[in-house]
């Protein structure tokens, strides 16, 4: 705590001196969204002092208003995402009003006005068609708000990374620990980590945040820019509803009963499940048009009865129950024209019981799992002047989870005397009890401060200069254990190994038992600045820079990772045809990794384990024992060995190199009719020197099969595991991906579709926890296609408004299938974790025969879902929506995971679409 405290007490010093050196002058690109444009007379002449306010019902303190300047263009800057309704009036013309401006989170909206003489009759001109191309960004995004999302069948309806995965082109599952997540999603060859979650600004990872909440999403998957530069992935920006000078109450509820599902299998797992959801907002005004309000909470239940294994080797676990609790306040106070305060605050508890999911374990080895966190933080904008706009934020966050035995709920005495058991044939699976006892909490402190100068010259152009100023101060604690300080493992019938763990490292001192506590801090602080210059009327050039420091530190070992890195960023619009209506562009960016505090534990070693094997001569656990683990267990920079030295003894200590992503994009849109646009982006990625752990202290002979018998098993001497951290320059990635997309966003018929053919391809695709490195003779067979990789996408998502009371919605997937291999037997790890071929190949009989060796891909995955709407109002009087969610209408079963093992379950199926289901449900609002 005392380094976190010192981190803080800095990184506030930091961002002060920042703020001094740069608030007269430079800018950032704010969170809140904007509004500009251009008025010109019917010949195109630019036209000066118009007046252009914007109104909606989401922006307090009524009509925003600026002037034009003598280049004809204007800016309204500090807007509440929404839609608006711009009027643009002066003296002698004719008035225009531009109805249904949706105004965004990142890029500001654009319009151009054209402005007639006044005849004798005073007259407005009402123009019904809103902008779908930006002329002046280059980022290739996903812009939602919360009608559409509302009026989807999405096959989760409680968090935004399954919609991410479903609508966003380029986004995969988490997959491994994060599969089925919520909240994490892998985009365009980044991993989860990679991402950047922004609610109302403030950078949230953890956080799960009410859906339905939300008044926009904007999702950008490249093309980031300076003010992203420690983000190599996704940019998930999303601004909470304010309320309104209206009371508003708003319940949407829905139920799930496994009854409603249709065409299901013996080997499923989750056909008998009842889930239940109960969403009431509550919103308005404390004072009219100065102070507002936003409530929103969810309360969410749900019971899953499993399946038997159809195997037959696990006998059926439990029924699996969830809770959850969240909660989302806002409040909004207009303090004066200019002045604007907000606080935001977010809370959220949930439970798991028996969370085991598959036949992966028996009954007596499910877990149970409690989180608690929450958020809160204040806002304050400004307008200082017609040309500088400023925000700054302040905001802390808590994080706490918790994993045990579930029989730590009735009996919490015993509970973590119980030994737990693994077997490893034929399927492996947990038995005995939950082999895991973890505890993670996760706390920061946020300071956020923006600023953004407008200058337009009629020699140099138009600009909007950006600055950014973020700092974040982290504190992250972990503590593991195992119930019964030890387990054992079996292959088949026959004991195989033990593994005995300790709160200490027994190599140095007396064994004791217990939990392995590490913890890690640091901070992150980042700057940018960047200049939107329109050169032209029909020419944007953004160039940036970004400068980013990550610090992180154990109590023991120091500081593990103190990096400081520039990245140029470049992006170039042009509006080709002169009208709004066709733009080509693209981007140069350079992306740094900034999940320093998280790695940094690595250093500090996994808790100390002692593993012994069979010995069927003794009858007892008592031969090839190895420590693993502990300080002694972990290393920094050391890829040949804990003794730093090769084997011709020349030194091999390396310094962490900074993980780094750049990346090329290119587009173009047109805008083929009124509303509709067609687009197509390439983006090249390169994912180079990632934070990698690797096992170095084993000795493996050349194939990696088996230790090196000559020179020792053992590179120090001694028999156990070290794992180093490194930033290796071997391991890399590659991503290749061209999208097509369309998009129509005003109409009875709404709508965005996409095709992207892509390609992943690399040595190491998850966090940092790869198998590159720690057995030196498969690296060989581990560069090849992602086990993320999907060749083929399309994702098409519409919502169609029959009439005044029928509604219908569509969400519409299909997927090349994604490669998987064929993994052998290794006797001296114990894990099916061996190759005989590349990765995504299968050796086939022959392993010495590449001729027979052949691509092993899932089968392609298409999905289907409808939403059927009936509103009551038009029809009764009553603002009541009832619908249903109808998820996979094709009831295809298609195969969705295998086991990947070498034996009689290699390939078969372990995971397949959810069975066609429905979901009921209703909206009221008054």
């Amino acid at each position: 705590m005392l380094l976190f405290r010192r981190a803080w007490v800095l990184a506030s010093a930091l961002l002060l001196f920042s703020l001094l050196q740069t608030s007269h002058r430079r800018a950032l690109a704010q969170v809140v969204g904007s509004i500009t444009g251009t008025v010109t007379d019917q010949m195109g002449t630019p036209l000066t002092g118009v007046r252009v306010s914007a109104r909606s019902d989401t922006q307090i303190g009524g009509a925003k208003s600026s002037y034009t300047s003598g280049e004809g263009s204007f800016r309204i800057p500090g807007l509440q995402p929404g839609v608006f309704d711009v009027t643009a009036s002066s003296p002698g013309l004719k008035s225009v009003i531009q109805k249904q401006i949706r105004v965004g989170i990142n890029a500001p909206a654009e319009i151009f006005v054209i402005m007639e003489a006044q005849t004798k009759e005073e007259e407005v001109k009402i123009v019904e068609r809103a902008p779908v191309i930006s002329t002046t960004s280059a980022k290739v995004k996903e812009t939602f708000d919360a009608n559409f999302v509302d009026a989807l069948p999405l096959d989760k309806r409680t968090g935004y990374g399954g919609f991410i995965r479903d609508n966003v082109p380029g986004a995969a599952d988490g997959g491994g620990e994060f599969a089925g997540s919520d909240w994490l999603a892998r985009v365009r060859g980044a991993n989860t980590y990679q991402n950047a979650v922004l609610l109302e600004g403030f950078r949230m990872d953890w956080h799960k945040i009410t859906l339905n909440s939300l008044a926009a999403m904007e999702v950008l998957t490249a093309g980031n820019g300076a003010e992203n530069a420690g983000t190599p992935g996704a940019v998930v920006n999303m601004v909470t509803q304010s309320g309104s000078n209206q009371f508003v109450l708003d319940i949407t509820t829905w139920h799930e009963d496994g009854r409603l599902r249709l065409f299901t299998s013996s080997n499923d797992t989750n056909n008998n499940r009842r889930q239940s959801f109960f969403n009431p907002t509550f919103s308005g005004p404390i004072i009219k048009d100065k102070l507002w309000f936003y409530l929103n909470t969810e309360f969410r239940n749900e019971l899953i009865h499993r399946d038997p294994d159809p195997t037959g080797v696990v006998a059926t676990p439990p029924p699996r129950y969830y809770w959850n609790t969240r909660g989302t306040l806002k409040l909004t106070w207009q303090v004066s024209p200019r002045n604007k305060v907000q606080s935001f605050t977010l809370i959220n508890t949930e439970a798991w019981q028996k969370n085991r999911e598959g036949w992966d374990a028996t009954p007596e080895a499910q877990q149970m799992q409690d989180w608690q966190d929450y958020f809160t933080g204040i806002t304050w904008e400004s307008l200082l002047s017609d040309t500088v706009f400023f925000k700054s934020q302040v905001g802390i966050q808590r994080f706490f989870r918790t994993f045990k035995p579930e029989s730590c709920r009735n009996e919490p005495d015993t509970c973590l005397d119980q030994i737990p058991l693994q077997q490893l044939s034929p399927r492996p699976h947990g038995m005995g009890n939950y082999d895991r006892v973890n505890q993670l909490l996760d706390h920061s402190i946020e300071m956020v401060n923006t600023l953004e100068w407008f200058k337009s010259t009629a020699r140099f152009g138009e600009h909007s200069v950006k600055l950014i100023s973020r700092v974040l101060a982290r504190n992250y604690e972990t503590t593991d254990g195992v119930p019964g300080d030890m387990k054992l493992v079996f292959n088949g019938g026959l004991p195989d190994r033990r593994i005995d763990y300790y709160s200490n490292d027994p190599r140095l001192a007396e064994a004791r038992r217990g939990y392995w506590i590490r913890s890690s801090s640091g901070y992150r602080i980042s700057h940018s600045v960047s200049d939107v210059v329109r050169v032209t009327r029909h020419l944007t050039v953004t160039p940036g820079i970004g400068l980013t420091t990550n610090h992180a530190s154990t109590p023991l070992r120091g500081a593990v990772i103190s990096q400081t890195a520039f990245t140029p960023h470049v992006a170039t619009v042009w509006d080709a045809t002169r009208d709004g209506r066709t733009v080509l562009r693209g981007s140069y960016n350079h992306y740094v990794d900034t999940d320093a505090v998280r790695i940094a534990q690595r250093a500090f070693g996994d808790g100390v384990s002692q593993e012994c094997r069979w010995n069927a001569a003794t009858g007892a656990f008592d031969t090839n024992c190895r420590y693993s683990g502990g300080m002694r267990g972990s290393t920094v920079g050391l890829p040949c060995g804990p003794q730093g030295v090769t084997a011709s003894g020349a030194p091999c200590r390396t310094k962490l190199s900074i993980p780094r992503t750049r990346e090329l994009t290119v587009g173009a849109e047109r805008e083929l009719v009124q509303g509709v646009g067609l687009g197509a982006d390439a983006v090249y990625r390169t994912f180079s020197n990632p934070y990698e752990i690797a096992e170095t202290n084993r000795n493996w002979n050349a194939a990696g099969s088996a230790l090196n018998t000559n020179g020792g098993a053992f590179r120090n001497g001694r028999a156990e595991t070290v794992v180093d951290l490194g930033t290796p320059s071997e391991a890399q990635r590659e991503y290749t991906g061209v999208t097509v997309s369309v998009k129509k966003r005003e109409g009875a018929l709404k709508l965005t579709g996409s095709y992207t053919w892509s390609m992943l391809e690399g040595n190491v695709f998850l966090e940092e926890n790869n198998e590159y490195g720690d057995i030196p003779g498969r690296n060989a067979y581990l560069w090849g296609p992602s086990p993320y990789d999907r060749r083929h996408e399309i994702r098409g998502s519409a919502v169609y408004q029959a009439n005044s009371w029928f509604s219908t919605g569509v969400v519409y997937n299909y997927y090349s299938g994604q490669p998987y291999s064929r993994k052998f037997f290794n006797s001296e790890t114990g894990r099916f974790e061996d190759y005989k071929a590349r990765v995504g190949t299968d050796p086939g009989q022959n392993i010495n025969d590449p001729a027979d060796d052949r691509d092993l891909r899932m089968p392609d995955i298409q999905k289907l879902n409808l939403q059927f709407r009936a509103s009551l109002l038009p029809l009764y009087g009553v603002n009541l929506d009832l619908f249903a969610d109808i998820i996979n209408v094709l009831a295809l079963r298609t195969t969705t995971a295998v086991f990947q093992e070498d034996g009689p379950n290699f390939g078969q199926t372990s995971g397949r679409l959810d069975p066609f289901r429905v979901r009921l449900g209703m909206r009221y609002r008054y």
